[in-house]
């Protein structure tokens, strides 16, 4: 019985949206930290990088949290 819970995949449906929502977001983040790299701005620069930051560690927190609920 225990065996079963854990050979579950951890990969939903649900989960694999949020990865691709959240990939989505870091490349339009990215691209736009980018454009304003070429612009010299190094404050826009510096807010874009800690907000893909941010989505990523919503992204590890999500999928934890659905790990820790499948056991």
């Amino acid at each position: 019985m225990e065996k079963e819970k854990t050979q579950k995949t951890l990969f939903t449906s649900q989960v694999i949206a949020v990865l691709i929502a959240g990939l989505a977001i870091c490349i339009f983040l990215f691209y736009e930290m980018m454009k304003f790299a070429d612009d010299g701005n190094l404050t826009l620069v510096i807010l874009i990088s800690v907000s893909i930051s941010i989505v990523a560690v919503f992204i590890i927190k999500y999928i934890k949290h659905q790990q820790i609920k499948r056991i």
